[in-house]
């Protein structure tokens, strides 16, 4: 699988952390990377707490990482490039 910028691998696992000025800035984006994956029916595990989010994510039917979360990911960093 091939990696996608930003974004490290963890015990089969993409996982990005991110930081924020406040923990109204981490909600804002929890909130809005919630609805892309809503979007794309594949739901992340995503932690927040003030001025940081963390998102990790696999793919439970398989087991690890595959093409779902790397569209995924890279919907994400297209989101943060946004914001």
């Amino acid at each position: 699988m091939s990696a996608v910028e930003g974004w490290d691998e963890v015990n089969h696992r993409l996982v990005r952390t991110y930081a924020f000025n406040d923990f109204k800035q981490a909600k804002a984006f929890i909130d809005a990377v919630s609805a892309v994956c809503e979007q794309q029916q594949h739901h992340a595990e995503l932690s927040f707490g003030w001025g940081y989010a963390v998102i990790e994510m696999y793919s439970h039917d398989e087991g690890g990482i595959t093409q779902r979360d790397v569209v995924l990911a890279t919907a994400i960093n297209d989101l943060e490039a946004s914001m």
